[in-house]
């Protein structure tokens, strides 16, 4: 393939320099006819060449018309037909939009790749690898409810590039025969920051808190307080209640500060739980400035009801029942680690909520990364059956 990629150019050029030379005799030849003054075989031999140089051009204007789109791409052997017409007939450059409809830029760029030997490169009908195939289709088994933008993501994260359009061509095509494949924050609007009621700098500076109902055994109410970070996205809690009392609340968010330590803002919504006296006075204690959500405000507490819905929709859901409190809380520790260590964001460009949370983030990614490692490391959640991907040099 390499051979005939180098040897493609050279023979655009030899082509091109034939018809050019050939051209060139061909005005001798004429010249030398009416030279001889044979006026008769000087009018046929002027027709014919006439003819024939009509007839290229009718032949190129067919092809173009049969063409559908508004940008018509050329094959090799039209556009060598084009150069060839060109210097076989003499025909100025300037003339071949009128004459033939191809633009002169168009030209002139097919003139630079012959010049240059860059010629018309010879690659395979599929381009990404075998192995990166198997990956993905890995990948979106062990996470159906993944959409093409977060399966990308995540081979982001294991440093293969791969557009999302080409992650929705390969699962809209039947599965390969073979065994499967071993296994930055993004910039905001100014408008979008401009909604924003407090942005989030670095690392604890902005939490928001909220609380969710789940049921146990189907039937049994369990309240669970859920905290993220802004600035990271990271799941700072997610802890099961023992009653919807405020100091149950307080407890479990206590026990987050003395942690990770507490952070300089911290959003709620005016459930009663958080606008009594008992939870201002510990907001107090740890210095902490709370404040209140606005409703249906971006940068509210609608970044923590969409982690939310995240733990209820893609992980809880998957599990048939909730035995107990301790099963509950089992569920909501491996969450944590599933949602902070392996899942990609997609508000955080395919990085993980840990990557900008330790200060890490996540290395750029060149288009032409379609080779594998060897070093992907693979974390089964059993409870949910739902698999983890990441290099083990980043672990």
């Amino acid at each position: 393939m390499e051979v005939l990629s180098a040897a493609i150019p050279l023979i655009l050029k030899s082509l091109w320099l034939s018809a050019k030379w050939a051209g060139i005799a061909r005005m001798k030849a004429l010249k030398g006819v009416i030279s001889h003054g044979e006026e008769i075989l000087a009018e046929v031999l002027f027709l014919r060449d006439r003819v024939a140089q009509l007839e290229t051009e009718l032949t190129l204007i067919r092809i173009q018309a049969e063409r559908t789109g508004r940008k018509p791409r050329y094959t090799l052997k039209e556009r060598l037909l084009v150069l060839w017409y060109l210097e076989y007939f003499q025909v100025p450059k300037r003339q071949v939009k009128k004459r033939l409809g191809v633009a002169r830029s168009t030209l002139y760029r097919w003139l630079k790749k012959i010049d240059e030997g860059g010629g018309t490169k010879v690659e395979p009908p599929n381009k990404t690898p075998k192995e990166v195939v198997g990956l993905v289709w890995s990948i979106a088994k062990a996470n159906p409810h993944w959409g093409r933008i977060r399966i990308s993501m995540q081979l982001a994260l294991l440093e293969v590039f791969l557009a999302a359009s080409t992650v929705r061509n390969i699962l809209g095509r039947p599965q390969p025969a073979g065994p499967a494949s071993p296994i930055c924050r993004r910039a905001m609007d100014p408008e979008e920051q401009s909604n924003r009621s407090i942005l989030a700098w670095y690392p604890n500076h902005v939490w928001s808190v909220d609380r969710t109902i789940v049921y146990r055994w189907r039937f049994w109410p369990t309240h669970v307080l859920l905290a993220i970070d802004h600035f990271s996205r990271k799941i700072v809690c997610v802890a099961p209640l023992e009653g919807p009392n405020t100091g149950w609340c307080i407890e479990a968010l206590e026990q987050v500060f003395r942690e990770l330590g507490a952070p300089k803002h911290l959003i709620t919504d005016q459930e009663s739980v958080f606008t009594g006296a008992a939870f201002a006075e510990s907001m107090n204690n740890w210095n902490i400035k709370h404040r209140f959500g606005a409703i249906r405000k971006h940068g509210s507490i609608a970044v923590t009801e969409r982690a939310i819905r995240t733990l209820k929709y893609e992980w809880l859901r998957r599990v048939s029942i909730l035995k107990g409190f301790h099963h509950l809380s089992g569920l909501c520790e491996s969450f944590t680690e599933w949602y902070n260590d392996w899942r990609p964001h997609m508000t955080l460009g395919g990085a993980r909520p840990e990557d900008l949370f330790s200060g890490s983030g996540r290395p750029g990614l060149s288009r032409h990364a379609k080779t594998v490692p060897s070093e992907i490391e693979c974390q089964v959640f059993q409870e949910t059956s739902v698999t983890g991907y990441r290099l083990k040099m980043a672990a």
